[in-house]
């Protein structure tokens, strides 16, 4: 009985050190508030998707608490410092300090555009290929082909900013990403561009957070 007992009593022991070492641990998550600008003209409604996907990615990434977005309305209000095209070090420590942020994250998108481009290859092959049928088909084709020959990337490009309580810059980079996948002319997206931007941003970014 006595050797249950003092099984158990280790286990408690054990356990409370388990627990002593992991809430500390938690206790040290930093901070941190994400903002996106838009320099570059970005439909509003994917603007505020991909404030929700860098919110997102971001706590995920570099496993740190980010602020809400409603948090970073109100302190904004509060402090009357909007993350516009400017931001004085005086706006940005009144900012953190209302958001009690250890880091404040600012992606700028700077561009935001889909380029097309023709490959007169892929035009002459399917033209090509429809040569051997008869001349109906290849009269058919001919309009085919020059679709078949299209295509289009979507490219994005941002600045992100690390900045610390005090409004000093503590990391920043410039990302550019293409979308340029199968059957582009109709599936490339900006949006997903950007997102792909963002990410590769973050993974630098991890470095000062």
């Amino acid at each position: 009985m006595s050797n249950k007992a003092r099984s158990v009593q280790c286990g408690v022991v054990v356990g409370l050190m388990v627990l002593t070492a992991i809430v500390p641990a938690f206790g040290q998550r930093q901070r941190v508030a994400v903002c996106i600008q838009a320099a570059a003209p970005v439909p509003s409604a994917q603007l505020e998707i991909l404030k929700s996907f860098a919110s997102q990615r971001c706590a995920v990434i570099a496993d740190v608490e980010v602020c809400s977005a409603g948090e970073l309305m109100y302190a904004q209000r509060f402090t009357n410092t909007y993350v516009g095209n400017s931001i004085s070090v005086n706006g940005m420590r009144r900012l953190a300090q209302t958001l009690d942020a250890d880091h404040i994250v600012i992606f700028r998108i700077v561009r935001w555009e889909n380029q097309l481009s023709f490959k007169p290859e892929w035009s002459l092959l399917l033209v090509g290929a429809t040569s051997f049928f008869d001349s109906s088909l290849t009269l058919l084709a001919s309009p085919l082909g020059i679709l078949f020959g299209l295509e289009k990337e979507a490219t994005v490009a941002l600045f992100a900013t690390v900045f610390s309580p005090s409004g000093d810059v503590e990391f920043t980079t410039m990302v550019t990403y293409a979308d340029q996948p199968l059957f582009s002319l109709i599936t490339a997206d900006p949006l997903e561009a950007a997102k792909r931007a963002i990410e590769t941003a973050l993974f630098q970014l991890t470095v000062a957070l």
